[in-house]
């Protein structure tokens, strides 16, 4: 690691100037708390937020104060669908270290019919890599795949990074509000419903470039495509009164460099006749805080090298940071840091704690950041359909135990940096 790297590891992020004069302008002018909570997130018209703040179910009880959280849903905005290019790069599965013989002793394992075996085996379907095989199947073929093989095919290509791109996890609660007003065809639902496979909770689809080709109106490509990235997620707020425990709620809040900021934020609030509602925004550190609700959009100069891998461990080895260190793409970086800078936490998790999903082979499938409860803050991919947001520990194990045997199960393991 170079000596810039490691300087930067050590150094705790800089304290967000000007937090405290946002609030007291917005207490001085007398403007109402109901504005002051997400308020950020009202720029985004594509997210249909709960607009009373009173509303919302309260968490367990805890050191993170009256917590209240209200679910709701985010799309991604039209301009930042890559419609077109989805439709021209077509579907691709990548099989890494496979050589045609084990993708044909793959297929003959997971019951593949002879017919789509041979389809999916065509020369002309495959690229052989130095790495792997590239498999680009035809759609006739995909709409074909019997529901176990099917599910099979999915489990191996969720095993890659490489597949990110490719496989779709959809919340079966949120099917009615994903197509329920998005004025797609049902012809179209027909085929998307064709590509998936169950799993718990969830849809797993794959084929979402052979899919949109299959769809004749452009607008109705970009309308299933936005309802395709609808996430179920949460809205959380923290009731504060004149009764709270300000010193325990603010120690709890308080990580790294923030601690002034929190405890002075809530001693304001516990000032407000009849109480005040802090949105989670609040209490984030500035980066988690910019990025919660969004959609990722490419900022990354092709000229200046590959763009940064921004999935869910950059994000959480980020979390506390105000410039994000990059080299959390990296998962050699990832391992080194959490044998340097982390230890397993004891007793209960607290704010700020890695969430480390883990497989009974020992390795490391997703992690997020603890926030209360059962609440994270989470990136669950690393491609600009899938948002930051929060989410909750069985959520995440209900999803990604995808990517393991039915007898196997996952294991959740939480970490703590020993430098903040």
């Amino acid at each position: 690691m170079s000596d810039t790297s490691q300087q930067h590891r050590h150094n705790k992020p800089p304290i967000f100037a000007g937090r405290l004069g946002v609030f007291a302008l917005f207490l001085l002018a007398g403007i109402g708390l109901g504005m002051l909570v997400e308020w950020r997130i009202w720029r985004n018209p594509q997210q249909a937020m709960p607009q009373n703040p009173s509303e919302g179910t309260p968490l367990k009880q805890g050191p993170w104060g009256d917590l209240y959280y209200v679910p709701f849903t985010i799309a991604a905005p039209d301009e930042i669908l890559p419609v077109r290019k989805l439709e021209e790069n077509g579907t691709h599965w990548f099989f890494r270290n496979f050589s045609r013989d084990d993708l044909d002793a793959f297929l003959r394992s997971a019951k593949v019919p002879d017919q789509l075996q041979n389809d999916l085996l065509d020369p002309a379907c495959l690229k052989i890599k130095p790495d792997g095989i590239d498999l680009m199947p035809r759609f006739e073929t995909l709409v074909s795949l019997p529901p176990n093989s099917r599910k099979k095919i999915y489990q191996r290509l969720a095993l890659d990074s490489e597949n990110n791109s490719e496989i779709y996890f959809l919340n079966k609660a949120t099917l009615q509000t994903r197509f329920g007003s998005s004025d797609v065809s049902e012809e179209t639902i027909t085929l998307f419903k064709k590509l998936c496979c169950e799993h718990g909770n969830y849809l797993v689809f794959s084929g979402l470039p052979s899919l949109i080709a299959q769809i004749p109106k452009f607008d109705e490509k970009v309308r299933f495509m936005k309802a395709l990235t609808r996430q179920k997620t949460l809205q959380l707020r923290l009731r504060i009164t004149q009764d709270s425990n300000i010193n325990s709620i603010a120690k709890y809040w308080s990580r790294g460099c923030y601690a002034t900021d929190i405890r002075t934020m809530l001693e304001s609030f516990a000032k407000v006749k009849g109480g005040a509602w802090v949105g989670i925004l609040d209490v984030l550190p500035p980066l988690p805080a910019s990025e919660l609700y969004f959609f990722p959009i490419i900022q990354d100069n092709p000229l200046n090298g590959p763009p940064v891998k921004r999935d869910c461990h950059w994000t959480s080895f980020n979390f506390f940071r105000d410039v994000p260190d990059n080299g959390f793409s990296n998962p050699d970086y990832i391992l080194h840091e959490l044998k340097t800078d982390y230890y397993p936490a004891p007793g209960d998790p607290m704010y700020g704690d890695l969430v480390l999903l883990i497989k009974p082979d020992g390795s490391i499938i997703h992690s997020a950041i603890y926030l209360a409860d059962d609440i994270v803050f989470t990136k669950n991919g690393n491609t600009v359909m899938t948002p930051w947001m929060l989410s909750t520990v069985n959520d995440l194990l209900d999803q990604y135990s995808f990517q393991v045997q039915p007898s196997e199960h996952l294991t959740v393991t939480y970490y703590r940096n020993k430098l903040i």
